[in-house]
């Protein structure tokens, strides 16, 4: 008999003090991603969410603004096919990359950029719909 291998739906990631769980389609089908860490609680999904299929797999990146910088936060999901089992571990990689702005608005703005040791667990998500009893 042959092993039916299924792609992963929910990555659970996290890095030092933060959590950041990505569904690859929720029941509407739709991605989602929230983050828990130093930058607050947020929930993303639609056009908040920028996602790219390359050779490492999913590129998915988020932006948070406030009036004087922006966050971007990029993590590389892995193309990972889970056999027989429900869940997978894997490490990946991310980046933090910082745009601050001047407050006069003219040149002297600043960049960085932190590299991210990611810690992931792949799971296989199922749906099924509700059950209603007719009487």
């Amino acid at each position: 008999m042959a092993v039916q291998t299924h792609n992963p739906g929910l990555y659970e990631l996290s890095y030092e003090d933060t959590k950041i769980t990505f569904m690859a389609g929720a029941v509407d089908g739709a991605p989602r991603l929230s983050y828990s860490g130093p930058l607050g609680r947020r929930d993303f999904e639609g056009d908040a969410l920028q996602l790219h299929e390359s050779p490492r797999g999913l590129e998915i990146s988020v932006m948070f603004e406030t009036h004087l910088q922006t966050v971007t936060l990029t993590v590389f999901v892995p193309e990972l096919e889970l056999g027989d089992t429900l869940e997978q571990s894997f490490r990946t990689v991310g980046i933090h990359t910082t745009q601050r702005r001047s407050i006069a608005g003219g040149p002297g703005a600043d960049m960085s950029t932190q590299p991210l040791e990611v810690e992931g667990v792949a799971r296989l998500l199922e749906y099924r719909a509700a059950e209603t009893t007719l009487l």
